[in-house]
């Protein structure tokens, strides 16, 4: 009679080396963490924390599609967005789902007719209904471009000035999803050749109509800032935006948006600096290798810049939202968001329900109040008001790395999963029936063994560099109310009375947190 397999051990053995992955490659002289190790905490850390805000909607909505044709009607382009998600009780009810013929509908009536992609089609219903997420711009029907003719001249490359929607976007680091005003380029990309003379073609749009091709009048345009000559091809000196004007064109290292970071733009992935001289809209992402300047509202999806981010209005999270800066960061509040600065923090009204955390100092305005969510401010935090009577719970952390605190709290995680895994380990080996089993048992139980002396190399290494402003104050300039927790390099103190105009500071001699007023 054969021996069933022992699933659960098989099973305790995977889950023990999966819990091992990465740690062979941590340091064991200083402790400091590989990189994919460094990627998980970053990873993991965010999602608790940016699950700790409650935010609900009990909105319901059907199903539903937009459908837009481009200005020249040679592309049509729909947004597709999901029904609610029922949960079960009154006030939550689940929206009816978008439907095929539905959509048809709408194309007859916007008279498209011409290169209906309807697989693409069928593919963003099924998404948008399955995983009830937007899909938005699905290419559903594109015209026949008409192909001019045009004699032998130098050219500026097509892929720059066609619809940025057939672009390259690994060439040009930006998700377009409609027709744009600007179209990025790399450093050495081809910006202009000679070409031979092409014979002309007709073409037809969407919607049935005839395009004829044209002879094209050939303008002679110059090289400009940041374009150089090289055996006949004009090339991008550096990274930035290719612009064409009437005297010729030029490479600008500046990204300026007149309008609104939305459809008509897509997604901004640009490597200088960017001007928004409108709203970034909710669920559209900027990436910047240099500042962001955006004049009105925020509405953060994701924002990711290397220098600093300078806001007019304010930046709106709603839960979802991450904004990463390593500069420092501007703005007139902070509403429901996720925020990493490498710099100090000026807010000049409100920071509500957000998850903060900054290398230097957060700083409000003369009135500005902080109200529920988390902050971690290395050097300190100024403000008139934390707290209220009746809200949410306010936490501030002052003094430490908060990229080191993270690191320490996920190798505390980590070391009590393995912990777990080598009791059971144990218990395996005690009750083991054969000399073989025990000998593999005791291979894993040997690598849980290593992979928590590293982790407590790491952390005994890290905790050195945790502690960075013994000297990190609260500064309270009007009213601090009962419940808010404040902790300067992990010593704890919880308001039990409401408080004005006063401080909180460590005393290293009695190591506590002490209050002092501040009036005169």
């Amino acid at each position: 009679m054969s021996v069933s397999k022992d699933y659960i051990l098989e099973d305790l053995i995977r889950n023990s080396e999966d819990l091992l992955k990465g740690l062979e490659q941590i340091d064991e002289e200083n402790g400091f963490l590989p990189e994919p190790v460094e990627k998980e905490i970053k990873k993991d850390i965010q999602a608790e924390e940016i699950n700790s805000i409650d935010i609900n909607s009990n909105l319901k909505s059907d199903g539903y599609t937009e459908l837009s044709i481009s200005q020249d009607e040679m592309t049509a382009t729909g947004d597709f967005f999901p029904p609610s998600e029922g949960e079960g009780f009154a006030g939550f009810e689940e929206g009816k789902p978008i439907e095929l013929e539905a959509v048809e509908l709408i194309i007859r009536t916007k008279g498209i007719v011409t290169g209906i992609l309807w697989d693409s089609i069928s593919e963003a219903i099924f998404k948008c209904n399955t995983e009830r997420v937007p899909v938005n711009d699905v290419i559903i029907a594109r015209g026949k471009q008409p192909k001019n003719e045009i004699p032998a001249h130098l050219e500026i490359e097509k892929n720059l000035l066609e619809d940025p929607g057939k672009a390259d976007t690994e060439r040009l680091r930006i998700d377009y999803r409609e027709m744009s005003p600007f179209v990025l380029v790399k450093k050495g990309d081809v910006l202009a050749r000679v070409v031979p003379r092409v014979p002309g073609t007709l073409g037809e749009t969407v919607t049935g109509k005839s395009v004829p091709f044209k002879t094209e009048k050939i303008k002679i345009v110059k090289p400009g800032k940041n374009v150089i000559l090289d055996n006949g091809y004009a090339r991008a000196s550096c990274n930035g935006r290719f612009i064409v004007t009437e005297e010729g064109f030029f490479v600008s290292e500046v990204l300026e948006i007149q309008g609104d970071v939305d459809y008509h733009t897509g997604n901004i992935d640009f490597p200088g600096d960017v001007i928004i001289y409108g709203m970034v809209k909710d669920g559209f992402k900027v990436k910047s290798g240099g500042s962001v300047y955006c004049q009105r509202t925020l509405d953060a999806s994701e924002v990711i810049c290397r220098g600093d981010l300078i806001v007019n209005h304010g930046i709106i999270g709603k839960k979802k939202g991450v904004v990463k800066v390593n500069g420092k960061i501007d703005a007139k509040f902070i509403e429901n968001c996720y925020v990493e600065a490498g710099g100090s923090i000026n807010v000049s009204t409100s920071i509500l329900n957000s998850i903060i955390h900054s290398l230097g100092e957060i700083t409000m305005g003369e009135k500005g109040i902080i109200v529920g969510g988390k902050l971690f401010a290395q050097n300190g935090v100024k403000a008139a008001q934390i707290g209220t009577r009746v809200g949410p719970k306010t936490e501030i952390h002052c003094g430490i790395d908060f990229s080191i605190q993270q690191k320490l709290e996920w190798i505390r995680d980590k070391n009590i999963e393995l912990a777990v895994k080598l009791q059971q380990m144990d218990a395996k080996i005690k009750a083991a029936a054969t000399e073989e089993l025990k000998v593999k048992l005791g291979t894993v139980r040997d690598k849980l063994m290593k992979g928590i002396h590293k982790l407590n190399l790491a952390s005994a290494s890290l905790v050195n560099y945790l502690d960075k402003d013994e000297d990190a104050k609260v500064v309270v300039h009007r009213s601090a109310y009962p419940g808010v927790y404040i902790e300067i390099c992990h010593i704890s103190y919880i308001l039990a009375r409401e408080m004005h105009a006063c401080s909180f500071k460590l005393d290293k001699t009695i190591g506590r947190v002490v209050v002092e007023s501040i009036k005169g």
